[in-house]
């Protein structure tokens, strides 16, 4: 499986933040914005060949952190109680 990472797309128009439908890539559509800079931007999660593709094909593309940093719920298990009582500690 391959690598999966957050990153942040940098478009230099709204056509082409609009075009990435066609890469079908994961973008998370709520988060397009327009940057201070005038870029258009959107967050997404992607793998290393597709923010290489994007990349050939003009796109700027700042990678934010590999996924399974975030990933904790595969690693991190707790019974409801044990949860409740972390909960209460803090």
């Amino acid at each position: 499986m391959a690598h999966r990472f957050f990153v942040t797309v940098l478009a230099p128009s709204k056509h082409a933040l609009v075009s990435l439908n066609e890469y079908e890539v994961d973008v998370f559509q709520p988060t397009a914005r327009v940057t201070e800079q005038d870029d258009f931007a959107i967050d997404g999660l992607l793998t290393l060949e597709e923010i290489g593709r994007l990349v050939e094909e003009g796109y700027r593309v700042v990678v934010n952190e590999e996924a399974s940093k975030k990933a904790r719920a595969r690693t991190e298990v707790a019974e409801f109680r044990q949860w409740i009582r972390g909960m209460e500690e803090e």
